[in-house]
């Protein structure tokens, strides 16, 4: 079978490679950290809020980082950096089981996988002809759906029949030497830039905050996904005691749904590149984030595993296809010196307002209902997103052109031949 044309440059190839094996021991691990809080908690549901503040605490620190490091550092020897940081405290994970080492060493996890995601993305802008960034966001969207749809599932199995993580941290360790090693095979030059000025990471993280204040489409994109940040961060701690809750169902019903929300984001990675060729980025994200919190209520009001199923089939298709779109937004809009420092915001503008929610989750989880909390949440989603269209910066990115800023091509990949 033969590869995708944007997988025969060499570079990239390997990029997407050790990106594809990080992902999804990361994936498989994170399913199986919550289930092991959940049970050395003895099913506290605020242990579960408390894991994932920390968790998006520390991945906000990092992407906070990332932004500026992948700037002023070799994006190529800062992405083995992370990977080689991150294997003593799965090893850790290995030794110690109280439950306050795992929460926190899966917070140290999220921080140097913080630094990792926004310069990995960067990386691919600066290797890749601009012509072809939309294929290798596509693959890449696709491929996190993959993983998305089969990693919670294969974490979730392997925790149930193991009863236990060890399997599951020694395939993560596997996949970080595998990244290690293919991302020491890369051929990269980094994209020329202004030394004659010496800049401090604050300084050039508020510099990054100016550009896109001032780039109002950009900000759109932010302010929109720092909504679904904040809303979707009820629903991550919460999900798997739904499922047990008012679904009655187990930690494997909980990995299939999960699976069914990456093969609908699977769908949304392909169809991607064939939308935008009909629809302006703009109008593909402006539809895509008015149907997400339409999904989460449909979900909510008609309970029932089947349903279940079907709608996060369709959530997960709208998810990814916005979040590709962004992605091919930001590479066509955006200046290559504030490439990584808007990738990182925009994850921080994600991960951020999920601290809050996770706060809040770890404080009223035990005092209502999980029903409640997230029929509750999907209300205020629907009121936070729908009137966006009344405000300037949601307007332009609504009616924004496809066109695109230059690039350094010097350090783009060549195709391999034959």
């Amino acid at each position: 079978m033969p590869l995708p044309k944007i997988l025969k440059y060499p570079n990239f190839k390997r990029l997407y490679y050790a990106g594809l094996t990080s992902e999804l021991g990361s994936f498989i691990t994170e399913t199986a950290l919550m289930l092991t809080v959940f049970e050395l908690s003895g099913q506290n549901k605020s242990y579960l809020g408390l894991a994932r503040a920390v968790f998006l605490v520390f991945l906000t620190l990092g992407n906070l980082l990332g932004g500026v490091l992948g700037e002023k550092f070799n994006r190529c020897e800062l992405l083995n950096f992370t990977n080689y940081a991150r294997i003593p405290i799965v090893i850790s994970l290995l030794i110690f089981s109280n439950v306050y080492w795992v929460i926190f060493a899966d917070g140290m996890i999220a921080f140097f996988t913080g630094i990792y995601n926004p310069t990995r993305q960067a990386m691919v802008n600066d290797i890749v002809p601009q012509d072809d960034i939309p294929k290798a966001n596509a693959l890449f969207g696709s491929s996190f759906a993959i993983l998305h749809m089969i990693g919670p599932f294969i974490g979730a199995f392997l925790y149930s029949h193991f009863k236990g993580i060890t399997e599951v941290l020694s395939f993560d360790l596997l996949t970080y030497f595998i990244g290690i090693y293919l991302i020491g095979t890369i051929t990269y030059k980094p994209p020329k830039k202004d030394n004659t000025i010496k800049t401090s990471i604050s300084s050039d993280l508020i510099e990054g905050m100016k550009y896109m204040a001032q780039k109002k489409e950009v900000f759109a994109i932010i302010s929109n996904t720092l909504i679904a940040g904040f809303c979707i961060g009820f629903l991550i701690p919460l999900l798997l005691p739904y499922f047990i809750e008012v679904l009655h169902m187990d930690e494997r019903a909980y990995g299939i749904a999960f699976s069914l929300f990456g093969l609908g984001g699977v769908f949304g990675g392909i169809l991607s590149e064939k939308i935008t060729k009909k629809f302006s980025l703009g109008k593909v994200i402006t539809f895509c984030i008015y149907m997400e919190p339409v999904c989460m209520l449909l979900w909510l009001l008609f309970p029932g595993f089947y349903n279940t199923l079907f709608i996060f089939l369709i959530w997960g298709l709208v998810v990814i296809l916005r979040m590709t779109s962004q992605l091919n937004f930001i590479s066509q809009k955006v200046e290559t010196k504030y490439l990584t420092r808007v990738f990182s915001l925009v994850d921080l503008a994600f991960v951020f307002p999920n601290i809050a929610s996770g706060i809040i989750v770890s404080i009223i989880g035990n005092q209502a209902t999980t029903n409640q909390i997230l029929t509750t949440v999907s209300i205020v989603f629907i009121i936070l997103i729908f009137p966006r269209l009344l405000f300037k910066d949601m307007r332009l990115l609504y009616s924004a052109s496809n066109d695109k800023v230059n690039r350094d091509t010097s350090v783009q990949d060549q195709l391999e031949q034959g």
